[in-house]
């Protein structure tokens, strides 16, 4: 018998809205790029770094597949449970397997739940936003990123971020934590367009060896996503101003040569130049390889080497790391979240750093412009 999508399929529900912008149905991606995408990603971290919890999910039609993944670190457990199945014919299902993304008002609040899974982490979450979501085209924010290499289109993608806070539940291994939205905070993104690494090597342009650096950081009177200065909902100033981090002085463990830490100097577009101090909190570090992020050497997950789009068909999986472990923190590096206590002008907040993981040092060593080793 037929069920009600598939009886009208190609259609979708949303093609009954009237907000087609082409003669095909919404399902259908404007380009046949096999990198084409669209991805959520939500982080959230109490006020003593104590936690930190990462979750994503990313749509990639020209794939045919779908794919989610939760982080959870905390006392040098680092838990990740990953979800795969088909696009499906609604664009608009954001389940799959145990993780759950629900939109309760746009641009406001969301719920996130993580069910039943191998690894014992479940959590149900209300996320609120607190910065305006402002639109912009991603490769025109990032200073030096090549769009097109060797003829070929490398980076067009579009989206938008916020700061938030987060409330709820997270049952992890038989624990349970209570989040309250005035510790718990955090970062989103909703991405859309062709990113390099979707679907793996084999659809790989092939770019210049280096590392971003990005800066994930919530102030109290204003923050910095990235390349941007993001202002509070509610706020007379509208839009987003750029801002330039120019000068980044940096520290690695000396074993790993993953980063820990460091001074930036970022030039709002005001002129006005602020000093920013990270210092990672022990082990905090979220291991998105783990999530599916393709490596700089080409590496997927450690276990299984998936990336994102790979065909996996509709399964569950997941694996707890020792993180304590200088060995076990190289195998699986590569795409990282640095969870990060920030100071700026006698100000503390709890931040993220953000970088390809040993790539940043071999920058630094190597005295890329902006890039230096703090010690020496």
């Amino acid at each position: 018998m037929a069920t009600e999508l598939s009886e009208h399929f190609p259609l979708a529900a949303f093609d009954e809205y009237p907000i087609h912008q082409s003669t095909e149905v919404l399902r259908v991606m404007a380009t046949t790029d096999p990198r084409a995408y669209e991805r959520y990603w939500f982080s959230a971290q109490d006020d003593a770094g104590e936690m930190f919890l990462v979750i994503g999910m990313g749509f990639y039609p020209n794939l045919e597949t779908t794919d989610a993944y939760s982080i959870f670190v905390h006392k040098n457990k680092h838990t990740t449970v990953r979800a795969y199945r088909p696009v499906g014919q609604d664009r608009a299902n954001m389940v799959v397997g145990p993780v759950s993304l629900q939109i309760v008002r746009p641009f406001r609040e969301w719920r996130l739940t993580l069910g039943n899974n191998s690894e014992k982490l479940k959590y149900d979450l209300t996320w609120r936003d607190a910065k305006r979501a402002i639109f912009h085209r991603i490769a025109l924010s990032m200073p030096d990123n090549p769009t097109v290499i060797d003829s070929q289109l490398f980076l067009s993608n579009v989206g938008y971020e916020s700061f938030g806070t987060v409330e709820g539940t997270i049952e992890y291994q038989g624990r349970q934590f209570k989040l309250d939205a005035s510790r718990v905070r955090g970062s989103r993104d909703h991405h859309w367009g062709i990113r390099d690494g979707v679907g793996g090597p084999g659809h790989q342009v092939s770019a210049p060896k280096g590392s971003h650096l990005g800066q994930w950081v919530e102030f109290r009177d204003w923050s910095i996503w990235g390349w941007r200065v993001l202002y509070n909902l509610g706020e007379p100033q509208g839009g987003a101003t750029r801002i330039d981090p120019f000068e980044h002085k940096l520290r690695f463990d000396p074993i790993t040569k993953h980063l820990v830490g460091g001074v930036i100097r970022n030039r709002l577009a005001s002129g006005q130049v602020r000093e920013v101090t990270y210092e990672q909190i022990g082990n905090q570090v979220a291991y998105l390889r783990c999530g599916m992020y393709t490596g700089p050497d080409g590496r997927g997950t450690p276990e299984e080497d998936y990336h994102h789009g790979s065909a996996v068909g509709e399964s569950v999986a997941g694996e707890t790391y020792d993180v304590s472990d200088a060995k076990v923190r190289m195998r699986i590096a590569g795409f990282d979240e640095h969870l990060c206590r920030v100071t700026c002008n006698g100000e503390t907040a709890i931040g993220i750093l953000e970088c390809r993981n040993p790539v940043l040092y071999e920058m630094c060593r190597a005295k890329v412009p902006g890039f230096s080793l703090l010690d020496e």
